[in-house]
């Protein structure tokens, strides 16, 4: 079985139940013929709970999702589970637990990385993880270890390697992302350095992904239009902007584009990322013709993204919420895990006190910033 990249593996393996979503209820509120009222302390408990079940989900795909969601919403908080996850029987789950220990630097997992960057077997993507983690809580005993990495024999290796050059943020990463970017002519490689150097802020890259935004591949396109809101660039929005109002284009990759808009701090006037999540197939059915065969993953992708993109994109909090609150019932997991966060983000500015089931965990005072950073580079000549 080949190696595919954590999130491509997300992509290609997301839950494909396509049991339809019907409701007559709204949970969390009750509804008067003059206004609706929503408890948002019941809505914030149940979407809190529904996140740490799906954690220990049966589904391998569903927790990785939960680990994703967790890191968005709690944090640190939820650093027992992560700890937990490292030692998942699935490869991804211990990815997903790696990457949200080093976003949320959850210092007291520092160990137990540790010991896993010692064991010979540990996958190499793996070690991808683990090196991002390790460097977020202060210690780059191996971070230069990408470098050989992003020369590997293994294609979703050097992807990885490269995703996660990009995510460090290290400008030193510059120059070989892009000595990479000239010699190595796989597309998968060429679409993860292309972000990764366009995270970076380099404009050429920029200008590349525009490129991939015209793939013949929906998931190429997918992937430009999210990159492209992690840039600061006014050409960034142009694309964005040409994707959103490109009638032609998948749903999917137009409500990326808004999503990628919004997090630019640039005003979205549509409402087809709310559309997408209470109907997918509507909309679906709308782009591509009522008698268009769709495939469940094309529906339970457009959905799941849908959901998420309302954390950023203007709508009515109140709509939103009683939206969404249903579908904290879905019986799709993907779906589930993408309202709860949702909700979660929107309602953490007013979060009510909960008692966590969660034990208390003191952080640990984190390792000192070493006054260099370790530059990072790859091995062999073409340096």
């Amino acid at each position: 079985m080949k190696h595919i990249p954590v999130r491509r593996l997300i992509f290609i393996s997301t839950i494909i139940s396509t049991t339809a979503i019907g409701c007559n209820k709204w949970q969390g509120f009750s509804i008067s013929k003059q206004k609706t009222h929503i408890d948002t302390t019941k809505v914030y408990i149940d979407a809190r709970t529904t996140l740490y079940q799906a954690a220990e989900d049966p589904d391998p795909r569903v927790r990785t999702k939960a680990l994703e969601a967790l890191t968005n919403t709690e944090g640190t908080q939820a650093g027992a589970v992560m700890l937990q996850a490292l030692r998942d029987p699935y490869a991804p789950v211990r990815f997903a637990a790696a990457m949200a220990i080093g976003d949320t630097r959850y210092a007291p997992a520092r160990p137990i990385l540790l010991k896993m960057m010692k064991d010979p077997s540990l996958p190499k993507k793996l070690k991808c993880a683990v090196i991002y983690a390790l460097h977020c809580l202060g210690d780059d005993t191996y971070t230069t270890e990408l470098g050989r990495l992003l020369r590997d024999k293994d294609k979703w290796v050097r992807a990885q390697a490269a995703t996660i050059m990009g995510k460090m943020g290290e400008p030193s990463a510059i120059g070989p992302l892009k000595s990479l970017q000239r010699t190595d002519r796989d597309p998968v490689v060429q679409l993860e350095v292309t972000e990764a150097l366009a995270i970076l802020g380099d404009k050429r890259s920029i200008h590349l992904l525009e490129a991939f935004t015209k793939s013949q591949n929906i998931e190429d396109r997918l992937i430009a239009a999210k990159a492209l809101g992690k840039t600061s660039s006014i050409n960034s929005v142009h694309i964005l902007k040409q994707i959103l109002h490109d009638n032609r284009q998948e749903p999917v990759v137009r409500v990326a584009a808004a999503a990628s808009l919004a997090r630019l701090g640039q005003p979205v006037r549509t409402h087809l990322p709310l559309e997408a999540a209470t109907n997918p197939t509507k909309v679906l059915k709308k782009a591509r013709g009522k008698d268009a065969e769709l495939r469940p993953i094309d529906i339970i992708s457009l959905q799941t993204i849908a959901i998420r993109s309302l954390q950023y994109i203007p709508e009515p909090e109140t709509e939103i919420i009683k939206v969404m609150t249903p579908l904290l019932r879905s019986p799709k997991g993907a779906v589930r895990v993408a309202a709860s966060e949702t909700l979660l983000k929107l309602l953490q500015a007013s979060k009510p006190t909960v008692i966590s089931r969660e034990p208390v965990i003191i952080k640990e005072k984190q390792p000192a910033q070493p006054a260099t950073r370790p530059v990072l580079h790859t091995a062999g000549p073409k340096d």
